[in-house]
């Protein structure tokens, strides 16, 4: 088995007798132009061998990328979580063999024998293993990993040969949501346990090789707290029987495995070449961070036409959504008098709102209350793309254009009572739901390559086709000129 890596998630598995694409992004920037993969690599698309099976992690817009999928064979199978919004987006792009899988469904492709293994995050996402005849591989991608999950898949494989960890405890919206951006000793410590449960042979840190860039670049001191240098030096300490079999990927690398034995074959994938090593741009130091919010209006919408666009949304409309919902979506709102403060920042100047909770009905207010508990900060460009239906909420808040904190409860003579805070959205996310945003978002990106054809890879006709065995997925060679069909 060969894992080459093509950056971050992106990985191109070549098993005994099967090749696989999967979570493939292939052009920077990606995730709505906030990412770039770290280390700076190229890919040659062109060049990408040709390959029977493309796996989809999940939809997140850093595994999920419109842009590469449309430059894509789509004959080929296509394995997905069950998730309507993924499957819609591939059919309109014109994929033809798409097949949604469960927690723990197999697939059987001649010698090669893939699992989907359970994450407790329900995106919908999930892990693969890779097995044949050289050993078993787990890609955990974003998975969150629990104890039963392992002990399945300790009592299903005698050993897992090489394990694609997730490893990096990433603070990805703490600071935007006034979280804590010390270093995440108990999220760390559970993957470092997991990984001393799991045994594998050998690991190689996966996923999370990317990097924040232009207005969001200030970002990467506070989100990536542990290097790939420091979690191969803990993993020796916490399970020091992996010994040498550490492997740290750069884009343009394989890995190679075959009877236990495994070979790092540094810059020889040839459809992908590193740049650059850029890791120092991620180097974790918190105390360097006093970014003031401010909105450099990357997409030069017109200021005036925010401001009256804004101004409508957050005076006339919000109000009225609000006042519409106050038994239903802001229920716990009025019962713990939310008093919501809005600071919307234009790139010439600030405009603030309240809402009082305890009102009837509920207005926007213009200035700061001091009472308030609840406070959102926003740029106005990001308010204006979710308005216009050309942005979302990953873009305000992974970009750090959106920040929010709450300091929520209620004091009383036998002390303070608290609420749960999960019940009390912000009132523009109630608005503008993410889900709804998300599926227009990738509609727009459907539209935009669905019909490209230049330099896309050529699809083949297909001679084969998935057929769902009880719980397993079996590629079948199609026999010409007869109704019948074997297995490969």
């Amino acid at each position: 088995m060969k894992i080459h890596l093509i950056g971050h998630a992106s990985i191109f598995v070549e098993t005994q007798d099967c090749r696989i694409l999967m979570d493939p992004v292939l052009w920077d920037p990606h995730q709505e132009g906030l990412f770039d993969v770290c280390p700076k690599r190229e890919v040659l698309y062109e060049q990408i061998p040709e390959f029977d099976l493309l796996i989809i992690s999940h939809q997140h817009l850093d595994h999920f990328d419109i842009r590469s999928l449309a430059h894509l064979p789509k004959t080929v199978d296509v394995l997905i979580p069950h998730d309507k919004l993924l499957e819609t987006c591939l059919q309109q792009l014109g994929y033809e063999n798409i097949y949604t899988l469960r927690d723990f469904n197999e697939v059987k492709i001649g010698s090669t024998r893939l699992l989907t293994t359970r994450s407790e995050n329900r995106v919908p996402e999930y892990g693969i293993i890779f097995a044949d005849e050289s050993g078993v591989c787990w890609n955990q991608v974003d998975t969150i990993i629990s104890l039963n999950t392992i002990h399945f898949l300790k009592s299903r494989y005698e050993k897992i040969d090489l394990l694609l960890a997730s490893w990096q405890p990433m603070l990805e919206v703490h600071y935007q949501n006034n979280q804590s951006i010390s270093f995440p000793y108990e999220k760390y410590s559970t993957v470092l346990e997991n990984i001393s449960l799991v045994r594998p042979k050998a690991i190689a840190p996966a996923s999370n090789g990317f990097k924040y860039i232009n207005d969001s670049s200030w970002l990467n001191s506070i989100v990536f707290p542990v290097t790939r240098e420091q979690f191969c030096n803990d993993v020796k300490t916490v399970f020091p029987e992996i010994e040498e079999n550490l492997f740290a990927l750069d884009p343009g690398d394989i890995l190679s495995m075959k009877d236990g034995e495994f070979k790092h074959l540094k810059g020889q994938c040839k459809f992908v070449k590193k740049v650059t090593d850029d890791k120092e741009s991620i180097e974790f130091s918190p105390v360097k961070v006093g970014s003031d919010i401010i909105d450099p209006n990357p997409d030069n919408y017109d200021i005036e036409e925010m401001k009256e666009a804004i101004n409508e949304e957050v005076c006339v409309n919000l109000p009225k959504f609000i006042e519409e919902r106050k038994n239903s979506l802001f229920i716990e709102h009025c019962r713990w008098n939310i008093l919501h403060q809005l600071e919307i920042v234009f790139p010439d100047s600030r405009s603030r709102w309240y809402f009082d909770f305890s009102e009837y009905p509920i207005k926007a207010r213009t200035g700061r209350n001091p009472l308030a508990n609840f406070f959102t900060y926003m740029t106005a460009s990001s308010l204006y793309g979710i308005l216009k239906r050309v942005k979302g909420w990953d873009y305000a808040t992974l970009g750090g254009y959106y920040r929010s904190f709450k300091k929520l409860y209620r004091a009383t003579s036998h002390g303070i009572l608290k609420p749960d805070e999960s019940k009390i959205l912000d009132p523009l996310i109630a608005r503008f739901p993410y889900k709804e945003l998300l599926e227009i978002i990738l509609q727009q990106e459907v539209e935009k390559w669905k019909e490209t054809k230049e330099n896309s890879l050529k699809s083949s006709e297909s001679t084969t086709r998935m057929v769902k065995l009880g719980n397993m997925l079996v590629r079948i060679r199609k026999d010409v000129g007869s109704t019948q069909v074997t297995q490969d």
